[in-house]
């Protein structure tokens, strides 16, 4: 299954599907090293030793007050990972409005690759946070918006190209923890880190062999009508209700990544005979999981399509998402530390995202104008700053609950992205008039 019918829109396509793959990689490996980097190793030193270390530890316990070890590295992770999605709108109004979005993705490559080399060198641990931080911004926000400007306005393959584009994203998020976690754990964290820099020179790599395609800088001309025109399938009410659902849900979600990994090290501890399965490979399940589950939404829908039944609209796959993450973090508060409990969670948390972020991505890029798609593209990327923040705040919260009161909370969270999703349905459903990621996968 292929997004057009055009060999040239389908080739330029599938190099921006693998250089996301390649960048999510390279993003997902370090990051999934990153909270157990911080507890196991760094905090385990003398914070002095890295550049700027101790200042940003002072900085943020003069917010939070004295944090334990375990807590200030759920901060620090938190402030990382949502300081990569505050930046996504600059980095997206870079695209549109300055270098263009070609030269914006060049640029986020080689700050990120910079980046990752810093966190190698181990004190200079802050300064290459700070670098894929600035590098992301330029990066993920017009990589997205590329995959949009290639089909028009109210063209249904934008969904199912997003929905094959979240699949190869995942390849990523899947082989990027297994490779650095296992280099982390064989050979040392220089070497996980070492392959995040190597992933994303080969991003750089296959994106500057793509075929050339709209880069949205010329679509800027303010003698160009066609850059003031808004698409016609969609409208900004749902782009923000689309938004609100996917931001809650996401402060659920994000905790994958950040005290999940811990709570698996710690309570689960999972093994395969003497073999002791590194903790950051279950963000390798995670994306593994995702790209499973896409294939198998867009099956059913297909199916349906088939038997000429009724395809589910956007709001109720937000509905439904959300419900599934409900679910996820229930499954976690009442199974107890077993591996299948945490794999349970896992694939009832990711049908949650597979569900969510193709729908509400779609409503974001259908509703945007052409000569701001990428800013737009940012917007839509704010909901992983709220969440990231929460999920630090929360996760510093690990050590004075409960499991299954902590797991509990998060549910909370996503039953509070419920309904929020079922009080906006109708106005989403109503002036949204385009069909949902797996309804445009079937259609194909």
């Amino acid at each position: 299954m292929t997004p057009s019918a055009s060999p040239a829109l389908d080739r330029r396509f599938l190099h921006l599907a693998l250089t996301e793959t390649a960048e999510r990689f390279s993003l997902h490996g370090m990051k999934a090293l990153l909270t157990l980097y911080l507890v196991n190793h760094v905090l385990a030193q003398n914070p002095a030793d890295y550049v700027g270390l101790t200042s940003l530890r002072a900085a943020v316990e003069g917010v939070t007050g004295p944090l334990t070890p375990l807590a200030f590295a759920s901060q620090l992770y938190g402030l990382y990972a949502a300081l990569t999605y505050l930046v996504l709108p600059v980095g997206g109004w870079i695209g549109d409005r300055w270098i263009g979005r070609r030269g914006a993705v060049i640029a986020g490559a080689l700050l990120i690759g910079g980046g990752h080399l810093c966190l190698g060198i181990e004190r200079w641990l802050v300064p290459g946070l700070a670098l894929v931080i600035l590098g992301t911004g330029a990066m993920k926000a017009n990589l997205s918006a590329q995959v949009g400007a290639l089909f028009p306005p109210g063209d249904a393959r934008r969904e199912r190209a997003l929905a094959i584009y979240l699949a190869f994203l995942n390849v990523g998020v899947m082989l990027g923890p297994l490779v650095s976690g296992w280099l982390a754990q064989r050979w040392g964290w220089r070497y996980g880190f070492g392959a995040a820099a190597v992933a994303i020179g080969v991003a750089l790599l296959v994106y500057l062999r793509a075929p050339p395609g709209p880069d949205g800088q010329a679509q800027l001309r303010p003698n160009n009508p066609a850059a003031t025109q808004p698409r016609q399938d969609g409208s900004m009410a749902a782009a923000v209700a689309a938004i609100l659902v996917t931001i809650l849900a996401f402060c659920a979600y994000e905790q994958v990544s950040n005290l999940f990994l811990v709570w698996v090290d710690r309570a689960v501890q999972p093994r395969i005979g003497d073999f002791a399965v590194p903790a950051a490979w279950f963000v390798a399940a995670d994306g593994l999981f995702t790209i499973l589950l896409v294939i198998a939404v867009a099956a059913i829908g297909r199916w349906r399509a088939r038997r000429g039944l009724a395809m589910w609209s956007a709001g109720w796959s937000l509905m439904a998402g959300c419900a599934a993450m409900v679910a996820g973090y229930g499954v976690l508060a009442i199974g107890g530390a077993h591996v299948g409990t945490a794999l349970a969670a896992l694939i009832l948390l990711d049908l949650g995202v597979v569900l969510v972020w193709p729908a509400a991505l779609g409503i974001v890029t259908g509703a945007a104008t052409s000569g701001r798609a990428g800013m737009m593209v940012g917007m839509f990327f704010l909901h992983g700053f709220v969440a990231n923040l929460v999920v630090g705040r929360i996760g510093g919260w690990y050590e004075t609950m409960s499991p299954s009161a902590f797991w509990l909370l998060h549910a909370a969270i996503a039953g509070g992205a419920l309904l929020l999703a079922g009080a906006t349905r109708h106005i989403i459903d109503q002036q949204v008039t385009h069909s949902t990621p797996a309804a445009a996968a079937a259609a194909a």
